[in-house]
């Protein structure tokens, strides 16, 4: 398989999705949506593969969506909402069993995609930040419940309104990693897993991993209605634009009306 931004890699039952665009610390465009989607479809089409183990390359896991790419109209900010969900929802849902390797910075996207795993393992060197809100943003893609499923509802406010940077140990003690380990072992736990997963019969963790999402999720869609049109007015709200151009700067920020 060969994707434009993502490398697929492995034989037999476990395989390595490579988010690949480590020049720009594996951020998120509508290539890589797109690459996801498809890689993890080829790969649940075939019957053999029952782990994907979810890395980046190079110095971080995902630093999220890039600011400085040039603004798009309501319809396609509407669009690229609903790409970002499908793609989240596939790698939910997806019959072989996910686990997320995570490293680095970990912002918006980044922090999401791991969310739509079945596991995460983390490294010492992870800077986790949902910054969406503090750019004028939505956390988009469908992926507020599970980031409520993950770490509950206080603790979801807190990382969403805040946008604060969140270490390993923070995250595991939140319950968003299962595991911190050394920087150097990370692809080895996560392969650990992965075998783990290989020992057991495949119909009944196929079937777990349906029952336990069907459950979990089951009011999911109550809320997801609302990201797209969301994602259409946020993306030319004056707002919006006065919180990406003072996110990095530290500027004061005076909130117009609308």
């Amino acid at each position: 398989m060969e994707f434009e931004t993502v490398e697929v890699s492995g034989e037999g039952p476990v395989r390595h999705l490579v988010l690949n665009r480590p020049e720009v610390h594996n951020a998120v465009n509508p290539q890589l949506i797109a690459d996801v989607q498809e890689a993890c479809l080829a790969l649940e089409a075939d019957p053999s593969v029952r782990v994907i183990i979810v890395r980046g390359a190079g110095k971080s896991f995902c630093s999220g969506a890039d600011l400085k790419a040039p603004r798009v109209s309501r319809t396609e900010a509407m669009l690229n909402s609903k790409r970002g969900a499908r793609m989240a929802d596939v790698l939910t849902h997806i019959n072989p069993i996910t686990i997320a390797a995570c490293h680095g910075y970990m912002i918006g996207g980044g922090v999401v995609i791991p969310a739509c795993c079945d596991f995460r393992i983390g490294a010492p060197s992870i800077k986790a930040t949902l910054n969406e809100v503090s750019i004028g943003f939505n956390l988009n893609w469908h992926t507020v419940p599970a980031l409520i499923q993950l770490v509950g509802p206080a603790r979801a406010k807190e990382m969403l309104l805040f946008g604060r940077t969140y270490d390993a140990d923070t995250l595991l003690r939140y319950g968003y990693l299962n595991e911190v380990v050394g920087e150097d072992e990370l692809v080895e736990a996560a392969e650990r897993y992965a075998a783990g997963i290989v020992a057991q019969p495949p119909v009944p963790v196929t079937v777990t991993k349906a029952s336990i999402n069907a459950y979990s999720k089951a009011l999911d869609r109550s809320v997801q209605h609302m990201d797209a049109i969301a994602s259409a007015f946020m993306s030319h709200s004056p707002n919006s634009r006065i919180a990406q151009q003072t996110y990095f700067s530290g500027e004061g920020r005076d909130w117009v009306e609308e």
